[in-house]
């Protein structure tokens, strides 16, 4: 094809995409509820944890006998309503705060008058995309196949439903373990005597998304590896010679991109780890496809 009809197709696929989107988000749209539950979802389960830990600390000043009047209401108001606290389905969940003595609103707040309206906009135009990625995936491969030889083509076959595994297990693990107790470890470091735990939703969700994000890129990288090794580029045995520099710049860059604080780091460093662990292994059991390399290997 000429360059003005490789255009022409791209203006296709990207309309075709785009329309795919577009009614994705409309049928998004009417979800407020169910995708702010899902957004709010680390911020609970941090916030039941938080609040176990808050009981207990009550029930240890009674058994020591130096539990104040104000504690005692608070510890007998816990247990007489900790099943419907824990499932969500207790009368006026903005009034816990005050009754439970915890020092953590149930719920995130919005600071300014259009700040929960634009998040659920963001999140349903990303949960729309994440809808309609079959359709622009497929989309984007039309486009991009066309110019791939049949044995590239068979690469991306056999590699792809590993990437889209990887990314999954990604974005669960930021989700449901990173976010959570990374922010569970911020709250722990505030003094409820001079700083409150108040978070916004605009703010939550910027975290939740970068986190997600963050986290569904760090799991590619056996993929990466093993992409690597099957061009020529670095082979086995450089990947097995530098590991200490490896882990070394793993855990700097986990400091750069996620939060200020020491778990965060952790958490989300250790699995880079463990991946790179991973694909070591993957590119050893690939070395006997590695290309033939002239020259100084990478």
């Amino acid at each position: 094809m000429t360059f003005g009809d490789h255009l022409d197709e791209l203006r296709k696929r990207v309309i075709r995409s785009l329309l795919a989107v577009v009614v994705a988000i409309a049928a998004v749209l009417p979800f407020k509820k169910a995708v702010q539950e899902i957004i709010v979802g680390p911020y609970r389960q941090q916030w039941r944890i938080g609040f176990e830990q808050w009981v207990e600390g009550l029930q240890a000043q009674e058994a020591e006998g130096r539990i104040s009047e104000d504690s005692a209401q608070f510890l007998a108001y816990c247990l007489k309503n900790r099943d419907q606290i824990y499932a969500g389905t207790i009368e006026y969940t903005y009034l816990l705060q005050g009754k439970t003595g915890y020092p953590v609103p149930y719920g995130l707040y919005a600071t300014g008058g259009l700040e929960d309206i634009l998040s659920f906009m963001w999140a349903s135009l990303i949960f729309a995309v994440v809808l309609a990625s079959p359709v622009v995936i497929w989309q984007i491969w039309a486009f991009i196949a066309a110019g791939l030889y049949q044995n590239e083509r068979r690469v991306f076959y056999r590699y792809f439903p590993f990437m889209l595994l990887l990314t999954c297990l990604g974005v669960w693990f930021g989700y449901s373990v990173a976010l959570p107790y990374s922010l569970g470890f911020l709250i722990s470091m505030m003094d409820p005597s001079m700083v409150s735990a108040i978070f916004s939703v605009g703010q939550f969700f910027n975290l939740l998304f970068m986190t997600t994000a963050a986290m569904g890129l760090v799991f590619q990288v056996p993929i990466v590896m093993l992409a690597l090794q099957r061009v020529g580029l670095v082979r086995h045995a450089t990947f097995l010679k530098h590991w200490r520099m490896t882990i070394l710049i793993i855990f700097v860059l986990s400091a750069l991109f996620s939060p200020p604080e020491p778990v965060s780091m952790i958490l989300m460093s250790l699995p880079m780890v463990l991946l790179y662990g991973l694909g070591l292994i993957l590119t050893a059991f690939g070395r006997k496809n590695e290309p033939m390399v002239t020259g100084t290997s990478a």
